[in-house]
């Protein structure tokens, strides 16, 4: 069968939604010869459009390109299904099969500028009733997903997400060239509460023999984090912008520990990525992480700056258990063959 893919994920920045995108098509390009991808005309990744073959349709660009010139478009191929990979889709066409990564916008609007949270409020519930199937990347956004919006269980697949093609080909020993580095990665969002791991590293018995190192914005780090330059210089904290892939992958080899105090996930691609790369996982207690890494990291509460400090204390006590089975069963291939059976 001929599908059509939503390829809007090339026009936007790489974070954990169009990571999923871009390695799921991957794999779905491998297997399903009858896939096309179709994008708007202001695409970022060109290379990875080339790659997937993708075609440039419509005369508008964002959302607006997504709710007009896609259905146009998908209006003349006699109803076949679209494939939408990254949180949105057309609400005038009736042939959607969606992944939704998470529900922040609804639990937490306040995490978002107000036009963004509105919108998404409006349309992804639509899209959840009117969707022929929902992927989702956890079982605890099943559950969400299920709960928000009264979905059918039935309706719903978990296609967990993996460890990026470049990631494997770039990293071939986890455990050489370990520095006393602690890492955390992620957009600067609130519900990420980098500020509470700077203040907890600060007050650490560790922060002499560790350096601290944070990937993301600089600006939002000094603006939102409480925290100045003076201070990040002098107390061995490194704030990183701006690297590219391989860059960052190099960063989690190098790093010891890997640390997330996110309030709320879908997933937390950025932790798989460090216990992948070797290092020890602190993370957030929260039920996402508890159902994907309830073996492999240190919990603690992020709303208890104490909880944090011992946990950056007691690094030198932790262990790094077997990851294996976590890669066997979180990977872009399973993923991508789950969609494939269910559209089908």
């Amino acid at each position: 069968m001929k599908i059509i893919v939503n390829a809007r994920f090339l026009t936007q920045p790489i974070s954990g939604v169009q990571r999923y995108a871009i390695e799921c098509s991957r794999q779905i390009k491998m297997f399903w010869p009858d896939v096309v991808f179709v994008a708007p005309k202001d695409i970022l990744h060109t290379d990875i459009a080339i790659e997937l073959g993708a075609v440039v349709i419509g005369r508008n660009t964002g959302h607006l390109w997504e709710q007009a010139d896609l259905p146009l478009y998908m209006a003349k191929t006699k109803r076949l299904p679209l494939l939408n990979l990254a949180n949105t889709a057309p609400l005038l066409y009736s042939n959607n099969y969606i992944t939704i990564h998470d529900l922040a916008f609804y639990h937490h609007p306040e995490w978002n500028s107000k036009s963004f949270a509105t919108w998404y409020n409006i349309l992804v519930p639509r899209l959840a009733y009117g969707s022929r199937h929902i992927f989702t990347v956890s079982q605890t956004m099943k559950q969400e997903i299920a709960g928000c919006y009264g979905v059918d269980k039935e309706k719903i697949t978990v296609t967990y997400n993996g460890i990026s093609k470049l990631m494997q080909d770039l990293v071939k020993d986890r455990q050489v060239g370990k520095e006393k580095i602690i890492l955390s990665v992620g957009s600067f969002n609130k519900r990420k509460n980098h500020a509470v791991l700077l203040q907890a590293f600060l007050q650490s018995s560790i922060r002499q023999e560790y350096q601290l190192v944070v990937i993301g914005d600089k600006n939002k780090v000094f603006s939102d984090g409480g925290i100045d330059e003076e201070t990040v210089r002098n107390n061995n904290i490194k704030i990183c912008s701006g690297l590219s892939e391989g860059e960052l992958i190099a960063m989690y080899q190098r790093a010891e520990v890997f640390v997330s105090l996110s309030s709320y996930e879908g997933f937390g691609i950025p932790v798989l990525e460090g216990l992948y790369c070797g290092c020890k996982a602190i993370c957030s207690d929260i039920p996402v992480y508890r159902e994907l890494y309830s073996h492999n990291a240190v919990f603690c509460d992020p709303g208890q700056l104490s909880a944090v400090v011992d946990a950056l204390n007691n690094i030198s006590t932790m262990q790094i258990a077997d990851t294996a089975p976590l890669f066997e069963k979180y990977n872009y291939a399973a993923a991508a063959h789950a969609i494939m059976q269910v559209i089908r």
